[in-house]
């Protein structure tokens, strides 16, 4: 028995002592397929120096980030030529599992067996006219067997300033997490900045209580789905203040279709003149069929060039349209749910939705059948006060249109409109030409 307890003991420390030479042979390999996949990618040349030891390795790597996030569609040089040249450089400590002998951050994962536990300093230097100073980044990496990782990074805080200009940037330090999948189709990120000040001759502008967080996840098409959440304590720029604002959204699949949202709220907005609040707003997007979402996305990216081939404009514009009866086929919807603002008069508050009903399209080539499956709703709440400042004693032509629509029922304006079976209702009567005149 007991020399079968000193083999199984002789065996694990084998084991640990062992493992981490091969782990480390399999770490630097991953590496260096990670960055061929990227150099290949983005024809982007990225130095990397390698040294493996038996329980740790060091490395070296640098790359020009512009030419990166260009390749990506994250940055137009063409419009933004001063980005031209901002480079990476980084330092990293990899200590070799399947049992890291170091813990380099709080957060790092107790769980066995690791491919690997890397510590990165990254320093970017950006074109001298742009930024003269370099920030820098450390990040930790916790690396699985399977390729995936998590981890966290800090940027030390910093105090800028161009003496020439008093322009004054002051940023607290800030700390956040990162996890992706093994092919890089599922990324988490989220940051944390305690305060963010800037001054210069004529102003300043300070941010508190920054939080921000992106997950991001691409199926087998290429269909990217993910949420966004972007949250303020209070930004305030000179007697001007926005306080507790958050912006969220979401994208997600649902069988074949798609579906989005977005919202934003503001508890109190403030300056000399307004106070304004609370403010809600969301809008969503639903059942938008996914194959003709991709394809009208594809198109749209076209139009952003700056051919002045106006044939090629109109080609695209025809196929664009041809799409209309894939992308109406799942009764498509548009929803503005809420658009409200908080005022000392009271409260302003507009809905709106416009939906394709399929049951109604008997032919999806039929323009016209198309346009008579719409349906489409719109209200609106103005308090009196409001709607006699901005609204009824505006002579614009539309103003004067609307004004006809509004009806008063002692404390606000209401309009209520709707689109149904070709016809327009307004206040539920039906539209006639008579009334906007």
């Amino acid at each position: 028995m007991k020399k079968i307890i000193a083999g199984t003991v002789l065996l694990f420390i084998a084991a640990v002592l062992i493992t981490p030479l091969f782990v480390g042979i399999a770490a630097e390999k991953k590496i260096n397929e990670q960055i061929s996949k990227v150099s290949l990618t983005t024809d982007v040349t990225i130095s990397n120096i390698y040294k493996r030891n038996w329980f740790s390795s060091n490395a070296e790597t640098s790359f020009d980030l512009s030419q990166i996030l260009a390749a990506y569609g994250l940055l137009r040089l063409d419009t933004m030529p001063d980005l031209g040249e901002i480079k990476v450089k980084t330092r990293s400590e990899i200590i070799h599992g399947p049992f890291p002998l170091k813990r380099f951050y709080p957060k790092q994962p107790l769980t066995f067996p690791l491919l690997g536990v890397t510590k990165n300093i990254s320093t970017i230097t950006f074109p001298p006219d742009v930024l003269n100073f370099t920030p820098t980044i450390t990040t930790y990496t916790s690396i699985y067997p399977n390729g995936s990782g998590s981890g966290a990074f800090t940027i030390p805080k910093f105090n800028y300033q161009i003496s020439d200009t008093g322009k004054v940037l002051k940023i607290s330090e800030i700390d956040g997490e990162i996890s992706f999948s093994s092919d890089m189709s599922k990324l988490f990120f989220s940051f944390n900045a305690p305060k963010i000040f800037f001054k210069s001759l004529d102003n300043e502008f300070e941010v508190n209580g920054l939080k921000c967080s992106w997950r991001n996840d691409r199926d087998i098409a290429g269909i990217q789905s993910g949420d966004f959440k972007l949250i303020f304590d209070n930004i305030i720029s000179g007697k001007t203040k926005i306080n507790n604002c958050e912006f969220s959204s979401f994208r997600k699949e649902e069988g074949s279709n798609l579906f989005f949202n977005t919202s934003i709220s503001i508890k109190s907005f403030k300056d000399d003149n307004t106070g304004l609040g609370p403010v809600e707003i969301e809008l969503s997007v639903k059942n938008i069929k996914k194959n003709a979402y991709k394809q009208l996305a594809s198109l749209l990216s076209g139009l952003n060039n700056k051919s002045e081939n106006q044939f090629a404009h109109i080609l695209m514009m025809t196929q664009i349209i041809g799409l209309l009866p894939e992308l109406l086929s799942e009764s498509p919807e548009i929803n503005l749910k809420k658009f409200e603002i908080g005022t000392p008069d009271g409260k302003v508050s507009i809905s709106a939705s416009i939906k394709a009903d399929e049951a109604e399209l008997i032919n999806l080539n039929d323009l016209e059948g198309i346009i008579n499956s719409i349906t489409a709703d719109f209200s609106m709440i103005i308090p009196n006060s409001i709607a006699e400042k901005y609204i009824l004693n505006n002579k614009n032509p539309r103003y004067i249109m609307l004004q006809s629509m509004m009806v008063e029922d002692g404390v606000n304006y209401t309009l209520d409109l709707k689109y149904n079976d070709s016809q327009f209702f307004v206040n539920g009567q039906p539209f006639s030409t008579d009334q906007g005149n």
